[in-house]
Formats: structure tokens, sequence, C-alpha cells
């Protein structure tokens, strides 16, 4: 039978570097996890509400807001930038570019890509939904100044980069321990 944790024992800490404890305990890093998880899902909903405004689904809204902001984008672009997988961008796209809102070239340069770009249909969608999108996203953001939004652009910019490299490892952590 396994022993009860005592009453007023601490769980076992979540991380171990130095910088992310505070007086030996992760009580505040938990609060961070915890916090970051439910702004994710407040911007989440707030996509997900952008999207349906435009009749689309969220990711397709993201796709649709990234190749607006750089026209021209090839599918392992967008797939990079969004950080999912080519075949994925590649089925959305296709739902897109068949409602009419994206349009898929060949690339001149190298004729085996296709690149993405808007379609005035796209263009009305992303003007009828500005005006929500400005109110929201500034309401969204309104703690920042220009000094704290650079630095919060850098942080976010640095943390994705650790996130993927913790999703491989967990990847590769968990095909290890089903092996064993």
């Amino acid at each position: 039978m396994a022993r009860a944790r005592k009453r007023n024992a601490a769980p076992p800490l979540t991380v171990s570097r130095p910088a992310l404890l505070v007086k030996g305990s992760d009580a505040e890093f938990r609060r961070l996890i915890h916090d970051l998880i439910a702004y994710g899902h407040r911007l989440d909903a707030c996509r997900d509400a952008f999207a349906a405004l435009a009749g689309i689904s969220g990711v397709q809204y993201e796709i649709l807001m990234l190749v607006s902001r750089a026209e021209g984008l090839a599918i392992g672009e967008v797939a990079a930038r969004l950080h999912r997988s080519g075949a994925f961008i590649t089925i959305e796209a296709n739902k897109l570019a068949a409602e009419g809102i994206l349009s898929k070239l060949s690339d001149p340069a190298d004729g085996r890509r296709v690149l993405l770009k808007t379609t005035p249909k796209a263009m009305q969608l992303l003007e009828r939904m500005a005006p929500f999108q400005r109110r929201i996203n500034d309401v969204l953001f309104e703690r920042l100044d220009a000094k704290r939004f650079r630095a919060l652009r850098a942080l976010a910019a640095d943390l994705l980069g650790s996130g993927d490299r913790a999703v491989a490892m967990l990847d590769f952590l968990l095909r290890e321990a089903q092996a064993a």
C-alpha cells in the first residue's frame, strides 16, 4: 500500500533550476504556469471569436492572419511560423482556398513550392473584423507600454524555442518509457 503524503508536506518540486525557485519552493513557478495557461485560454477564446466572425476555424484564422501580413508565404513557412506540421497546414489552406479566402500559386522561383496569398474576399473579411480585433486586442494587452511590449515579444520568442525543445524531449522520454 502506498504511503499517504504527510498532511503538511510539500509536493515534490516540478523544477530544479535555482532561478525558478523562490526560497526553495516552486510555488511561484506553478502560479506562473497556471496564469500562462489561463491567459492562453483567453487568447484562444478571442481567436475563436474572431474566426467565428469570419466563418472559419481558429487555426484557419491564424493562417489567414499570418498570410495577410506576409503575402506569398510557402506552406512550409506557414507551418514553421505556426509550429504546426506542413500536412496540417496544407489541409487547412486547402479549405481556405475552397472558400475563396486564400489563393494557392506556384512559386516562380521554385515550381515545387506552393505560395499562399489572400484574395479580395479575405481582405473584405479582414476589414470587417478589424474594428473588433482592435478593441479586443487593446484590452488584452492594455497592461503593456511600448517597452514592456518589446520585452514580452522577445521573451515569448525565446520561450517558444525552449517550448519546442521541451516537447521534443517529452516525446523522446515518453517513447523511452513506453519501450521500457
